[in-house]
């Protein structure tokens, strides 16, 4: 059914061309005979004024000239001779109105009138070709000095072949495609007029792409009878490698071996700028790469610094138990214990944060959202943070009936272990932490509040920056990693979610974050 619409439809344009091509010719023709009867007018007034019959022949010369000008092709100027000399035999020859001649000059007249009447046709057409050949290429030339000159300006692969596919096409007036990468992985890009191409090649075509890409040759399709499409495909090859496939899908036509030129022309230039690209991609990885490594490096020194203290604490505690073991009371060895287990949990929590900073900068920390019940997620935080706050109370305010939202549940313990932890370095011992947890509409609020001195407003939007460690008393009297907010940010904005801080109107800070409470459709 398609082949058969197709071959309706090609039928149809051909009878147009036809047509048009017919109602053409049929214009130049007319043009020619207007031409040639208003010099023929003018001669019969030279005649009667009695100018020579030398001039009568330099007028119809010039309306050869005129029919040259005016009509497309070498054809009608041959038209206009004939027809010239046949008017002068006709009219301006005795005996006038027949086409005998009684001197026999005149042969020789007609001849040399219809040799410079045909040399002046011949000449007149070839510059007016050469004039639109040399029109035609300034046009292209302007027109690849733009498509370079938009080249240039890309910054990502996307825009190369969306803008490039466009900006060819109107140069060779033909639908032009261009594949960035290989058509087989996802990570590809693939326009036809600037337009995404899905919804505009068949199967038929993608395949090809894709047969194009492997072979790394050019191909040209024959032209289909039933449809009239001749498609055309050449490799982007660049130094090293191929980088993609530049084609025309032409319609109702084969494609010339100009425009095949002028593609091949233009490709070097997209390959061009497809490798600047590619090396511009490589020199932001490898600044990536270099950034990560001097963030470990920091975080190395910083984790060092910090767990010296704790460590030596927990080895002056041990030492001295074992030591003074049998001189110690009971309640003095409960209370070094319990000063170990502190500082070893503390540890824990750090250590924690590290890995999972480093799993997040590898990409390997995978959002596997489930429903989960939000009063055991706060009270499994609550326990596990009650060693690190045991001089806080907490208060918590939860609905009364059961909620659940979509969520990672390890994860976002983690965020209220952090947000909790936070809270109690920044409070004054035995100040409670309120933890606070509402549905908006659809939408979670969690909320974490403590009532210490406030955040200082100048530096809020710093708060979630790795490294980043608050001017306000630590009333701890450990110094954090700068890490454990920063961890907050990433795993709620994986979860689509947002996370903010602000100072309480009655003192202190809260820690609020929004989870959305359904489900995304892709998960």
């Amino acid at each position: 059914m398609a082949n058969k619409l197709f071959g309706k439809i090609y039928l149809e344009v051909s009878k147009i061309k036809e047509k048009t091509l017919f109602l053409k010719a049929i214009i130049n023709v007319i043009i020619s005979v207007l031409i040639i009867i208003i010099i023929t007018l003018v001669g019969v007034f030279f005649r009667e004024t009695g100018f020579a019959e030398s001039n009568v022949i330099i007028i119809y010369i010039i309306g050869v000239l005129l029919v040259s000008t005016q009509t497309d092709g070498y054809f009608y100027g041959v038209l206009s001779s004939v027809l010239g000399v046949l008017c002068f035999n006709y009219f301006f020859t005795e005996p006038y109105y027949t086409f005998r001649v009684h001197r026999d000059d005149y042969p020789v007249t007609f001849l040399i009138m219809l040799i410079a009447a045909l040399i002046a046709s011949g000449l007149t057409a070839k510059i007016k070709k050469e004039c639109a050949i040399s029109s035609r290429k300034e046009r292209e030339t302007q027109l690849l000095y733009q498509i370079n000159k938009n080249l240039l300006k890309i910054r990502t692969m996307e825009q190369i072949a969306t803008e490039g596919s466009r900006d060819i096409g109107l140069l060779i007036n033909e639908k032009v495609i261009i594949v960035i990468g290989n058509p087989e992985e996802k990570n590809f890009f693939c326009k036809i007029e600037g337009e995404e191409y899905d919804n505009t090649l068949s199967e038929y075509e993608k395949n090809r792409i894709k047969d194009i890409y492997n072979k790394k040759e050019a191909y040209n399709e024959p032209i289909k009878k039933s449809t009239g499409i001749s498609n055309y495909y050449m490799p982007i090859t660049g130094q090293r490698d191929m980088l993609g496939i530049i084609g025309i899908v032409s319609e109702d036509k084969i494609i010339s071996n100009e425009k095949i030129k002028i593609l091949e022309a233009v490709s070097t230039q997209v390959a061009l700028a497809i490798e600047r690209e590619l090396i511009w991609e490589e020199k932001q990885k490898a600044k990536t790469d270099i950034e990560k490594e001097r963030m470990k490096g920091n975080m190395l020194r910083a984790v060092s610094h910090d767990l010296r203290t704790p460590l030596t604490s927990i080895l002056g505690a041990t030492t001295t138990i074992l030591d003074n073991y049998s001189m110690l009371e009971g309640e003095t060895v409960r209370e070094l214990l319990g000063n170990i287990y502190s500082d070893t949990s503390w540890i824990i929590h750090t250590v924690e944060n590290i890995l999972y900073i480093t799993r997040m900068d590898d990409g390997k920390i995978e959002i596997n959202k489930t429903l989960e019940a939000v009063e055991e997620i706060i009270g499994e935080a609550v326990a596990r943070t009650r060693i690190l706050v045991n001089q806080h109370p907490i208060k918590i305010s939860i609905p009364k009936e059961l909620v659940f939202l979509p969520m990672d549940g390890s994860l976002i313990e983690q965020v209220l272990i952090n947000l909790i932890d936070n809270a109690a370095k920044y409070s004054e011992p035995f100040a409670p932490i309120d933890i606070k947890f509402e549905m908006n509409k659809e939408d979670g609020v969690f909320e974490v509040s403590d009532y210490g001195i406030g955040l200082p407003k100048e530096n809020v939007d710093k708060l979630f920056e790795r490294f980043y460690i608050g001017d306000s008393k630590n009333y701890e009297g450990r110094r954090g990693t700068g890490l454990g907010l920063a961890i907050c940010k990433a795993i709620i904005t994986a979860h689509g979610g947002e996370i903010s801080a602000f100072n309480k109107k009655d003192g202190g800070a809260t820690f609020r974050f929004v989870l959305r409470g359904v489900i995304e459709k892709d998960e």
